[in-house]
C-alpha cells in the first residue's frame, strides 16, 4: 500500500495519515519529521537544510526530494508507506514518480481533503502541539483525552507559534499556488480520491477507506 495525503493546512492530514499507516501497518513519512530528523543528524543534507530554515527561505524542492529519497530507502518503505505533506509541489511530484519508478513501487491513492479556506483559519487558530513528541491535536476535530497534555507522552500542549493570522493566510496562499495543482496532476492518473475534510474524523476516515479499497 503506497499513499499519499494531501490537503491545504489544517485539514487533518496528520491525523488521517496516523490512523492509515495503523490500519495497513505501514510507515507514517510525514515531511516535518523528516525535516527535523536531517537537521539532527547534522550531515551535509541537514546542514544545507538548516541553512534554508534559518535564513526563512522555502526549502528547495531538490533538497527536499533528496531527503525523502533517502527516508523512502529505509527497509520499513519496502512494505508501503503514507506520505503527509510531500509532495507539494508538481516538481516533487514528478521526482516522486521516477523515485517510485526506480524502487518498483506504484501509488495506490492519492487522498485529497477537501476544507473551505475559512473552516481552515478557524481550525488552524484551535491547534496544540506537543513540543516533546511532536504530536499535534485540535480543539475542534481532535482534541487531546486531558485537556492541556499529550496522550502520548503527557506532555504539556501549546499553541503552534506559526498558527497566528497572517502566517495562516500566507500558508493558504502558499498552498493554493504550489499544491493546489496536484489535485487535477493525480485526477489525470486516475488515483485521486477526493474526501470531505470538514467532517468528523471518524467519517473522513470512513470515507477514504472506503475509496481506497473500491
Amino acid at each position: 500500500m503506497f499513499l499519499i495525503i494531501m490537503g491545504p493546512p489544517g485539514s487533518g492530514k496528520g491525523t488521517q495519515a496516523k490512523l492509515l499507516a495503523e490500519k495497513y501497518q505501514i510507515s507514517h513519512i510525514s515531511s516535518g519529521d523528516i525535516f527535523r530528523q536531517a537537521m539532527e543528524i547534522n550531515d551535509e543534507l541537514g546542514k544545507e537544510l538548516q541553512l534554508a530554515i534559518n535564513k526563512g527561505q522555502l526549502v528547495p524542492d531538490e533538497l527536499t526530494n533528496k531527503i525523502v529519497e533517502r527516508r523512502l530507502l529505509k527497509d520499513d518503505c519496502h512494505k508501503g508507506f503514507i506520505l503527509d505533506g510531500y509532495p507539494r509541489t508538481i516538481g516533487q511530484a514528478d521526482a516522486l514518480g521516477l523515485l517510485l519508478d526506480k524502487l518498483g513501487c506504484e501509488l495506490t491513492k492519492v487522498i485529497n481533503l477537501d476544507v473551505d479556506s475559512n473552516i481552515i483559519i478557524g481550525r488552524l487558530k484551535k491547534r496544540l502541539l506537543c513540543k516533546q513528541c511532536g504530536a499535534s491535536f485540535n480543539l475542534i476535530t481532535n482534541p487531546p483525552r486531558n485537556e492541556g497534555f499529550c496522550d502520548s507522552c503527557k506532555a504539556y500542549l501549546s499553541v503552534r507559534e506559526d498558527d497566528n493570522d497572517k502566517t495562516v493566510v500566507d500558508r493558504i496562499n502558499i498552498y493554493e499556488e504550489k499544491t493546489k495543482p496536484l489535485i487535477e496532476y493525480y485526477n489525470k492518473k486516475k488515483i485521486l480520491c477526493n474526501i470531505k475534510g470538514d467532517v468528523d474524523v471518524k467519517d473522513a476516515t470512513k470515507a477514504i477507506l472506503a475509496c481506497i479499497e473500491r
